[in-house]
C-alpha cells in the first residue's frame, strides 16, 4: 500500500506546474481543470498542505467579476488542446473557458480544514478561499437559477464533468448545429478515437460554445439563449451538498452565509420531487423541452452524497 501512496505523490508531483497541476501527464489536457484541481488539492493536502492550498488559490485566481469559477484557466498559450483560449476568447485575469464545473470545491475544503491544523496564515488565506467559494455559489444561485426554484441548470454537457453521457443523449438531439463550423480536434491526435465523443457530440459542443461567445458569456442572457439547458440531479446533488459544507466551514470561522439556509431548504424538496416511484430512480429534466431524462446513471447516486434530510425520504425505497 505505501508504495502505491508513494507512486500517487510522484504522479502529482510530477504534473505539477507553477502554482498548479495538470490532470493528467499526457498532452491531452494542458491546463487547470476546475473540479480536477479540487481533488488534486485533497490528495495534496495528505503530504502538502501548502500545494494543496496553492492549487485551490491559483485556480481562484482565474474566478470572472461575477463569481464564475471556469471549468478551465489556460496559464500557458498552449494551442495543442482544442477549444483552447484562442477559440473561447475570455477570462480577465487568467484566459479561460466561458462556462464551468460541478462545485465540489467548498466539499474538498471542508475535508482539507478538519483534518489538518492550520497556522494563523494558512488559517488567513482559507477565509480568503472561503469568501471566494461563497461568491461562485451566488453566482450559480443567481444566473443558473433566475427563476429560484432551489435546483440550479448547467448549460452545457461539459459542465456536468461527465461530458459525453448517454444522459445527455436527448437534449443534445435538439441543437441545431451550425452549418458554418470550422475547428479542427486535436484530442484525436493524442488519444484513441474509440475513447473519445463523436464529430456529432462535438458539433453540438462548438454550436454552444459559439452561441455563448456570441453574447461574450453574459449570465443574464446564457440562461435564456442556450439550446441546452438541464437540470441534471447529480449535478445539484453535489451543489446541495457544497452549500451544506460551505455553511459548515462559515460556522466554523465565523463567517455568516446564513442567506444559503434558504436555498439548501428549497433544494432538499425539489431534488426528492426528482424521483419516480414508478421506475424507482431519480431523473434530470430537459427545460429546452420540458421532458424527463430517465437514463440509469451513476450520478443519480450522488443524491447519497448531498445526505439529503428530510422524513419523506425515508419513505422512498432505494
Amino acid at each position: 500500500m505505501q508504495n502505491k501512496v508513494e507512486e500517487a505523490k510522484k504522479i502529482l508531483l510530477g504534473n505539477r506546474k507553477n502554482g498548479y497541476t495538470l490532470p493528467t501527464n499526457n498532452k491531452l489536457y494542458p491546463a487547470q481543470w476546475n473540479w480536477d484541481s479540487a481533488f488534486i488539492a485533497l490528495g495534496y493536502s495528505y503530504f502538502n498542505l501548502d500545494f494543496s492550498i496553492i492549487e485551490i488559490e491559483t485556480l481562484l485566481n482565474g474566478q470572472w467579476d461575477d463569481g464564475m469559477v471556469p471549468h478551465i484557466l489556460f496559464h500557458e498559450k498552449d494551442t495543442s488542446y482544442f477549444p483552447n483560449h484562442t477559440t473561447w476568447q475570455c477570462g480577465k485575469n487568467i484566459p479561460s473557458s466561458g462556462i464551468t464545473q460541478p462545485p465540489v470545491l467548498a466539499s474538498i475544503l471542508r475535508k482539507i480544514v478538519e483534518k489538518n491544523k492550520l497556522n494563523n496564515d494558512q488559517n488567513s488565506r482559507i477565509i480568503k478561499v472561503i469568501k471566494k467559494i461563497k461568491n461562485y455559489h451566488d453566482w450559480f444561485i443567481k444566473f443558473r437559477d433566475p427563476n429560484k426554484t432551489g435546483l440550479v441548470s448547467i448549460l452545457h454537457p461539459w459542465e456536468s464533468g461527465y461530458d459525453n453521457s448517454p444522459i445527455w443523449d436527448q437534449p443534445m438531439s435538439n441543437i441545431k448545429v451550425d452549418k458554418d463550423l470550422n475547428y479542427k480536434r486535436r484530442d484525436l491526435e493524442v488519444s484513441n478515437s474509440d475513447e473519445r465523443p463523436l464529430k456529432t457530440d462535438y458539433d453540438r459542443y462548438v454550436t454552444l460554445r459559439d452561441q455563448f461567445r456570441d453574447v461574450q458569456y453574459d449570465p443574464h442572457k446564457l440562461y435564456e439563449i442556450s439550446d441546452f439547458n438541464v437540470v441534471d440531479v447529480g449535478f445539484n446533488a453535489l451543489f446541495l451538498r457544497a452549500n451544506k459544507d460551505l455553511l459548515t466551514l462559515a460556522k466554523n470561522l465565523d463567517l455568516n452565509f446564513d442567506d444559503l439556509n434558504n436555498f439548501v431548504s428549497k433544494t432538499e424538496n425539489q431534488i426528492l420531487k426528482l424521483y419516480d416511484d414508478n421506475i424507482n430512480d431519480f431523473f434530470s429534466k430537459d427545460l429546452k423541452t420540458n421532458l424527463n431524462i430517465v437514463v440509469p446513471s451513476i450520478t443519480n447516486y450522488f443524491t447519497l452524497f448531498a445526505n439529503l434530510e428530510n422524513d419523506q425520504l425515508n419513505k422512498k425505497n432505494y
